[in-house]
């Protein structure tokens, strides 16, 4: 089975150097959007009301094939 790569990009970029054996491209797809709400989380913007994480999934060839990103906006209502 293929070992995809899921690099985290949310204003740091973390390669991620191990991988993660997965079936087919499918299911590397749906890791990583699983992956989102575990990393946001931790990752609530503290400096600000807008936050994006990303994940770049890339096959053993260093390749990118998938890209899955989570986006935070907050909004004021009070006046």
């Amino acid at each position: 089975m293929p070992r995809y790569f899921f690099d985290i990009h949310d204003g740091i970029n973390q390669r991620d150097d191990v991988g993660t054996v997965c079936a087919d491209l499918q299911a590397a797809a749906l890791e990583a959007k699983r992956l989102l709400p575990a990393i946001a989380v931790n990752d609530i913007p503290n400096d600000g009301e807008r936050q994006t994480i990303t994940v770049v999934v890339t096959d053993e060839d260093g390749q990118a094939v998938y890209s899955a990103a989570l986006t935070f906006v907050g909004t004021w209502l009070l006046r």
